[in-house]
C-alpha cells in the first residue's frame, strides 16, 4: 500500500464534502466548516477506507477524528501517511 499524501488527504476530503479544490487545509474540521457534518464525515471515513485498501476501518480512532490536523496524526501514527 502506497502511503497517502497530505495533498491525497485534502483532494479526499474535498471530494467526499462535494467541495471545490483548495477548500481543504491544515485547520479544516467538522467546527469550521458546515459539510463537514456527521454525514459529511461518514463520506470522509468510506472515501478513506476505499484509499488504503480496508485497513481505515480497523482504526476505531478515526471515527471521532473529526479534524485534518487529527485524521493526519492518526494516519502518520499507523503508519499510513
Amino acid at each position: 500500500m502506497n502511503k497517502i499524501t497530505k495533498n491525497e488527504l485534502f483532494d479526499l476530503i474535498e471530494k467526499a464534502l462535494e467541495l471545490p479544490n483548495g477548500s481543504i487545509n491544515d485547520e479544516s474540521s467538522g467546527d469550521n466548516m458546515e459539510a463537514w457534518d456527521s454525514l459529511g464525515h461518514l463520506s470522509i471515513l468510506v472515501l478513506l477506507d476505499k484509499r488504503v485498501n480496508g485497513k481505515a476501518s480497523k482504526i476505531s480512532n478515526l471515527a471521532v477524528a473529526t479534524s485534518v490536523q487529527n485524521i493526519s496524526k492518526i494516519l502518520v501514527d499507523e503508519g499510513m501517511m
